[in-house]
């Protein structure tokens, strides 16, 4: 009986202390459970939309060229004021200024000093004033030079064609005749007749293009062509093939025929 006595309350003791280890053990897991880091949670997505149109940052808009010379002017104006703020230097007068003498050099000749470059203050308002004007926009002057004719070739034609038209038609009036039933009626008018010239000035072929109104009139005036034959001769720059052919107007009036 004392035995059992004596070793009940020591086998209590470490029933106690093994409870008691496992209850730490078991609130260390809960703690470390508790601090344990949130699963990974992947981060969250970003939404992107295209422009429908490809846009660019706006460029700065660049000044005109005086304006950044004038504003080169003021700034150059502000550091020339900074450095005459600046304290002058101290000038003894009673310095011994001591002149170094020249060696001479193997030659014998001394050596000539080097000019010193003097450098002028431009800092009048005038002077700002022409780099401004100078560097400001001009604007685009026209040339007074005329043009060439696009194609000198076509305008000497044309020249040539009008010079000899001209000739033609006071060579036409020379040979022209009045008729006597048109005279007695006092009939007046303008037949337009068309003919082929060949470079001899003889009439291939003609006939009347327009009427004057009266049969007499339209009917000189083709006959007029036959009857002027050699006509002069047309320049060459006109002739096609050897030909030209040309639409004439000619004029009956009256009062050419009392000059005459």
């Amino acid at each position: 009986m004392d035995i059992l006595y004596h070793t009940q309350p020591k086998w209590g003791r470490w029933f106690i202390f093994a409870l008691a280890v496992h209850g730490t053990c078991l609130a260390a897991l809960v703690w470390r459970s508790s601090d344990a880091k949130p699963p990974y949670e992947p981060p969250p997505a970003v939404m992107l939309q295209w422009a429908e149109t490809i846009q660019a940052p706006a460029s700065p808009t660049p000044l005109p060229i005086g304006i950044a010379q004038q504003q080169s002017a003021a700034a150059e104006e502000k550091q020339q004021v900074k450095d005459k703020a600046q304290p002058k230097m101290v000038v003894a007068k009673q310095a011994v200024i001591e002149v170094a003498k020249q060696k001479k050099s193997a030659d014998g000749e001394k050596k000539k000093p080097r000019p010193i470059n003097k450098i002028k203050d431009q800092t009048s308002d005038a002077s700002h004033a022409a780099i401004a004007s100078n560097a400001a926009p001009q604007a685009n002057t026209l040339s007074a030079n005329i043009a060439a004719p696009f194609n000198s070739d076509a305008t000497k034609r044309n020249s040539e064609k009008v010079s000899w038209e001209s000739l033609v038609k006071g060579h036409l009036n020379r040979y022209k005749k009045y008729p006597l039933d048109a005279r007695r009626r006092a009939r007046t008018g303008l037949a337009v007749v068309t003919f082929t010239v060949n470079a001899a000035g003889f009439v291939q072929g003609n006939q009347l293009y327009t009427s004057s109104g009266t049969i007499s009139l339209d009917r000189e005036a083709v006959e007029v062509l036959e009857r002027a034959q050699p006509l002069p001769k047309p320049p060459t720059e006109i002739l096609n093939g050897g030909l030209y052919s040309v639409k004439m107007p000619i004029n009956f009036d009256l009062a050419e025929l009392k000059q005459q």
